[in-house]
């Protein structure tokens, strides 16, 4: 991904195939670099935490269930922590996805608990920073090296957006496909039962 002379500004990605997902990404990015620090992490995070939602969505078995566990009331997955686990633990999202957005959730939670003097710039928050793997422009060494006060907000965004593109486009080809949560107890056989009849014990305390 190309960045323009906007700070914290990212491209956003081409869409030949006027995918809906792709134009939600490209509304993002296009606002980003208008938000100040705390409303870039909360934005991108939020829409983290929709992206799993939908993921998750679709690939569990029986959609009633599903939503009573994703958006239901009290939901046990309605959380972006829990979202996060649920999707890699389930074989929804790699490694290094999981540690991408586990993260972006401890960034996140840092600026949600603080109303004032919080910046990317932050210690504790740049030491977060620094935990992240390289984006793919980063890894292919695309692009023009980026300001230090740009690239904190530059890296965080590519970063999350290659992970972001990876799980709406696995969303769209599980729906496409079909492919949903095996039925692993419907593949197995019954176990086999053995009844042994068992005599009634007399009451014998003498």
């Amino acid at each position: 991904m190309n960045t323009s002379g906007k700070k914290g500004y990212v491209k956003p990605p081409a869409n030949p195939h006027n995918e809906p997902y792709v134009d939600e990404l490209n509304s993002l990015f296009e606002s980003l670099h208008e938000h100040d620090d705390r409303s870039l992490v909360l934005t991108i995070a939020a829409f983290a935490e929709d992206t799993l939602g939908l993921l998750l969505l679709s690939y569990l078995r029986e959609p009633k269930q599903a939503k009573e566990l994703v958006n239901g009331f009290n939901a046990p997955l309605g959380t972006f922590s829990a979202r996060i686990k649920a999707a890699f633990v389930v074989g929804l999202m790699r490694k290094d996805g999981y540690q991408t957005l586990e993260i972006l959730r401890k960034i996140r939670n840092r600026f949600a608990h603080n109303w004032d003097g919080v910046s990317l710039d932050r210690e504790d928050i740049a030491n977060l920073m620094n935990q992240l793997s390289r984006s793919r422009r980063e890894e292919y060494g695309v692009g023009g090296a980026e300001t230090c006060e740009a690239s904190d907000r530059v890296r965080l965004i590519e970063k999350v957006s290659d992970i972001l593109i990876d799980l709406r486009m696995l969303a769209k080809a599980l729906n496409k496909d079909g492919t949903m949560a095996p039925l692993i107890m419907g593949e197995m056989k019954p176990v086999p039962v053995e009844l042994v009849e068992v005599k009634e014990f007399s009451d014998d305390s003498s």
